[in-house]
């Protein structure tokens, strides 16, 4: 007896059906149609605010939101923080009870010797008939050595900060203006106490003016001249005025060092700018002449 052999059934199985996520396709259009909308969109803002710009400009609403997130994301930053300006105060230093004590004695030294050359300088205002007590010695100097020059000195009314032509020194005077160098004219009273080659206490106060423009000519030749009046003997004043000279030249010699040549003539009363005849007259011939060469 023999058995068939029963053939399985084979069972078909079903295709996808493309019909079954129509809502994909969908979506995947839509996405693209609003992303080409979108950027039409912006494009057409773009053109709008650059051919209409509105005249009270807002910053765009991303840039108002996203500074709220700054805390979170610190790397991020829209608005750059402006650069803290550091004030360079001068802390005050802590000084010692000697050093305070000795500072003060020099403070209290500089003081005296201000009003000494301030007295001294109302003296030669009043031999030379002009007085400006409302301007610093600085400038009053700056006049008196006008004067012994033979210049009438600017008034001091008149004289502002941009127009004053007088300040080309520290004391000076006349400085050439056709050339660029310095020349200064000191009264000697200003300078030497009576008939002496010492140097007044104060005096360092202008001479260190000075030197601070001679600093402007380094291994320059200065030329320092000294003219005293004609009360004396001749070869006295004449061996007085180079004293005088050769005081100055190691004053500035001291601060300046050695890259500077000297030039030291006493001329004593050879050369006087007016007849000693009168008191003011003895004054402006006793001068100091300080020239670069």
């Amino acid at each position: 007896m023999t058995k068939s052999a029963s053939k399985p059934s084979s069972k078909s199985i079903p295709a996808p059906s493309t019909s079954s996520r129509p809502w994909l396709l969908i979506f995947i259009f839509r996405l693209l149609l609003l992303g080409v909308g979108g950027g039409l969109a912006l494009l057409v803002g773009i053109v709008l605010g650059a051919m209409y710009p509105s005249p009270n400009p807002e910053p765009p609403l991303l840039l108002k939101i996203l500074p709220y997130f700054g805390a979170r994301t610190p790397g991020v930053s829209l608005k750059s923080s402006p650069t803290a300006v550091s004030e360079s105060v001068a802390s005050p230093v802590d000084l010692t009870p000697v050093q305070r004590q000795q500072a003060q004695a020099q403070l209290n030294q500089l003081q005296g010797q201000m009003k000494v050359l301030s007295e001294q300088v109302a003296t030669l205002e009043n031999q030379l008939g002009s007085s400006r007590p409302n301007e610093s010695v600085e400038k009053r100097l700056q006049a008196i050595a006008l004067q012994l020059q033979g210049v009438k000195p600017p008034n001091s009314n008149s004289a502002s900060p941009g127009n004053n032509t007088t300040n080309q020194t520290a004391i000076s005077s006349d400085s050439q203006l056709l050339t660029d160098k310095l020349k200064v004219t000191l009264p000697s009273d200003v300078l030497f106490d009576g008939k002496n080659s010492l140097l007044r206490p104060e005096a360092g106060l202008i001479l260190d003016k000075i030197i601070a423009d001679l600093r402007n000519y380094p291994s320059s030749t200065i030329r320092i001249t000294a003219h005293t009046d004609a009360a004396g003997e001749v070869e006295d004043n004449r061996e007085l005025s180079f004293r005088r000279a050769k005081a100055l030249e190691q004053y500035f010699g001291r601060a300046l060092g050695e890259q500077y040549r000297w030039l030291v003539v006493g001329y004593g009363e050879t050369r006087p700018l007016v007849a000693n005849d009168t008191e003011a007259n003895l004054q402006r011939n006793r001068r100091i002449e300080i020239a670069v060469e």
